[in-house]
Parts: C-alpha cells; sequence; structure tokens
C-alpha cells in the first residue's frame, strides 16, 4: 500500500545473558557503523521492580539496565542493544523481507562476536495509525468491534481502549487499540519513542486509532538463525490476518 498506516515496527530476540556484553560493543559499533548505523548511544534504561505484593506496603525498587543504541544517519532505523537482547526497530518500514534480513544481519553479528547460546523469546510487533482522510470517519476504517461506544456518545473523548489477548500453540497474541481525539497515541513503554516519525504521522491530530499488535513465543530453545527466521515469519503471517480483521475494504482502498 501506497499508505500503508504502519508507522512503527519492531522485533526483539531475547538471549542468555551476557554480564559482559560492554566488552563487546566496539567491535560490533565498528560493524555496524560500516553497515549504515553511524549513530551510537550508551543508555540507561530505568524500570520499577515490585516485589512481596502480599505485603501491605510492597517493596518498590528503581531497576536500571545498560542498553547501547546504533541508528542510522535519519534516526528511521536501528538496533537497540542489551545484555540479553536485542531489538531491530524501524519507523521508515517497507516490506517485511527488507525488515527481517535487517534483524537476522544484526543478530547474526551479535552471535558472531559473541557467541550466543539460547534465546528464550522472539517477538514480533507493529503499530499502525489509522487516521481517516477528508470526510472519512473511523466507522469506514475500522472492524466495529474496535469502535466501542465512541459512535453513540457526545463530546470530546479522552480515549476508547480495547484489547485482546489469544494463545496459540507456541505463542501469545496481544492485539490491542486505542483510540483518542488527541496527537498520535504512542504506548507508554515506546514513550519517548527513540526514532524520528515520518512526517504524515507526526502531524496527526484529531481522532484516529493506533492498532499495537504483538506476537511473541517465550520458549528457550537452542541459538539457531533459521527457526528464528521462521518464528518471526510465523509471526508476521499472524499479525498480518489480525491487521485484515481489523481495518475494512474501504480502508485498504483508500491507502492504495
Amino acid at each position: 500500500m501506497s499508505l500503508a498506516p504502519v508507522f512503527y515496527t519492531l522485533a526483539q530476540v531475547q538471549f542468555n545473558q551476557i554480564t559482559q556484553m560492554s566488552k563487546y560493543v566496539a567491535p560490533l559499533q565498528e560493524r555496524l557503523r560500516r553497515s549504515g548505523f553511524p549513530d551510537f548511544r550508551d543508555e540507561n534504561q530505568f524500570g520499577l521492580t515490585i516485589r512481596r505484593l502480599d505485603e501491605l506496603q510492597p517493596d518498590v525498587q528503581q531497576q536500571q539496565q545498560k542498553r547501547w543504541s546504533f541508528t542510522n544517519t535519519e534516526r528511521t532505523e536501528g538496533y537497540l542493544l542489551l545484555e540479553n537482547a536485542l531489538v531491530f526497530h524501524t519507523t521508515a518500514y517497507d516490506r517485511f523481507v527488507d525488515f527481517l534480513q535487517k534483524v537476522i544481519f544484526g543478530l547474526q553479528l551479535v552471535h558472531d562476536i559473541v557467541e550466543l547460546a539460547y534465546v528464550e523469546r522472539i517477538g514480533l510487533r507493529y503499530l499502525d495509525a489509522v487516521a481517516p482522510t477528508e470526510d472519512d470517519t473511523l466507522q469506514q476504517y475500522l472492524n466495529p468491534s474496535l469502535l466501542g461506544l465512541t459512535s453513540s456518545l457526545e463530546g470530546r473523548l479522552g480515549h476508547s481502549f480495547t484489547e485482546t489477548v489469544t494463545d496459540f500453540k507456541d505463542g501469545t497474541l496481544v492485539a490491542r487499540a486505542v483510540m483518542t481525539d488527541n496527537g498520535l497515541a504512542l504506548s507508554p513503554d515506546l514513550f519517548p519513542l527513540q526514532l524520528a516519525l515520518q512526517p504524515r504521522f507526526a502531524a496527526i491530530s484529531g481522532r484516529h486509532t493506533v492498532l499495537d499488535t504483538d506476537y511473541f513465543v517465550a520458549k528457550r530453545s537452542s541459538f539457531d538463525i533459521a527457526e528464528i527466521e521462521a518464528q518471526l515469519s510465523t509471526a508476521h503471517d499472524i499479525i498480518s490476518t489480525v491487521f485484515e480483521l481489523s481495518v475494512t475494504d474501504y480502508a485498504r482502498e483508500r491507502w492504495g
């Protein structure tokens, strides 16, 4: 589609913990710099860990995690390396075959330098911005099940949220739809977005829906590039099916 609604895509592969990962960053950065990812940053990621939930006052501790960012000059795609994972993400998604090639390239590079033993989680996630154009409405673009009561109520919408979690034989699908009347509805775990959005998505205002579809397999298995590639392809097929169910024929026509 010439006006495809996908604005952010990421794949994550979690592997065995490498506590000395920082020692391997320099050779990895040099290889990625020569492969079109010269923008490098050393970052700290912060989160909260909650323990003893059975007590009146749970123990809440701040957790810090080291990560390294490698992006292209335009900051539209890149890699995030953690001690136990590699993420490839992009705001300039075109074709899955090209996206998958870059995921596998980065993962193979890490493996060549670090020698990974196993993987524990493989995930693929797509975010699509469904924003009506001209005099269209969201009702013309979305499956009615994702509209909630918004078409029946007056006033300014704060937000409408739906979530479907489905267990498959090997993996789990989490499909969310968030509707707002404001700017682009980014998921809290992605904010602030590290990459630069395409102008047509950054300019979104008014009523729209973000489709956030995530499929992952959490299972320990020996490190095998071919198996990882196959799993990501399966995830893509499942997510594509969800997208087809979520939007209308009219929307697909409008997107070209």
